[in-house]
């Protein structure tokens, strides 16, 4: 039985194959009642024969669509998709490493940046009962064909080439940080459409800057037994926030001495496990005063913070302004 909020299942025709494909899949149907911050987005709720949860996706006209995925499956799920010409930048959030993705595992944490021609095709097999929660950015070619080249002079096979130096399971904190915005996002429908085309630009500039720093870097040196470590070190880290982590601790669990620990995980990250650690209780805090009623003190607990005090002075070092002041200012998003 269909509630109030949902309809039979309508897919937009601009939405690419990859969306298209899934969506029929899951027997997912259309819902007027958004499960993100942001009620711009198309959401579409799994079908309860398959599991539950949603995939939204926001169309920013024919340069780019926004997609966010948070579901999970009540028996093991394959399915195969054939690509049209896209450029896709995609973090998995929350996912195990049973899932097979086209070019193999993937774990929380990890990013995957990759061009696909037409009609390429990628093979999906997904466990039961594994959750995900996984954003992405799929590009299309009036974007990197068009626009790029009218307003920057940058010709589309120009960016395709840039992506061909990313590793499989980059990371990239600057990546991480804009789709965190994006998925906190809320504004009117104008504010919307501005942010994310913004949003969209420095995705493509960082992609840019990255890749030029990769090509020039030592960077290579770093052994793959190694990217593999920080990877699962960062997967358990962002599962368990609230910890205390030791040095000590995280250089033995990778095997490593803690001046190497210290080494790979920048080498690797661009950025110390410091900051790094502080970014993910941050944008987690972001995601909490937006999306909950939890008191400040509570936040601060739940992402490893001994007392609101502390907690507040790291946020508004992180942000500018005060946790009270963030939620408040999401609100006044909201009514306008």
């Amino acid at each position: 039985m269909i509630d109030e909020f949902s309809y039979k299942m309508e897919i937009p025709s601009q939405l690419t194959k990859n969306y298209q494909t899934f969506i029929e899949h899951t027997g997912s149907m259309l819902t007027k009642k958004s499960a993100l911050p942001n009620e711009y987005f198309n959401t579409y709720q799994f079908s309860s024969e398959y599991g539950k949860g949603f995939t939204a996706v926001y169309e920013l006209d024919s340069y780019a669509n926004i997609c966010i995925a948070k579901h999970s499956y009540t028996s093991d799920f394959e399915y195969s998709v054939s690509t049209e010409d896209s450029i896709t930048i995609q973090q998995y959030d929350s996912i195990d490493s049973d899932r097979r993705y086209p070019q193999g595992n993937v774990s929380a944490g990890m990013q995957y940046i990759d061009y696909a021609p037409d009609n390429r095709r990628y093979q999906y097999a997904i466990k039961k009962d594994v959750p995900a929660k996984v954003i992405s950015v799929q590009l299309l070619p009036d974007y990197y064909e068009m626009y790029l080249k009218k307003e920057f002079g940058i010709k589309g096979i120009d960016l395709k080439k840039e992506l061909q130096v990313f590793p499989y399971g980059v990371v990239i904190p600057e990546i991480a940080s804009i789709f965190n915005r994006i998925r906190i996002f809320k504004g009117s429908k104008i504010s919307t459409r501005l942010f994310f085309k913004s949003k969209i630009d420095e995705l493509t500039a960082i992609i840019i800057q990255k890749a030029e720093e990769l090509r020039h870097a030592d960077d290579r040196k770093i052994a793959d037994s190694d990217r593999y470590v920080v990877a699962r070190i960062m997967e358990y880290v962002n599962a368990h926030l609230s910890k205390n982590f030791l040095f000590s601790d995280l250089a033995s669990e990778s095997y490593m001495s803690v001046s190497k620990f210290k080494y790979v995980f920048k080498a690797v990250t661009g950025q110390s496990f410091s900051d790094y650690i502080t970014q993910k209780r941050m944008e987690l805090a972001c995601e909490l005063l937006v999306q909950s009623n939890l008191y400040v003190a509570e936040i601060a607990y739940r992402i490893g913070y001994k007392n609101a005090g502390s907690f507040s002075v790291q946020f508004k070092n992180y942000t500018g302004v005060l946790p009270s002041n963030y939620r408040l200012n999401r609100a006044c998003d909201i009514i306008k």
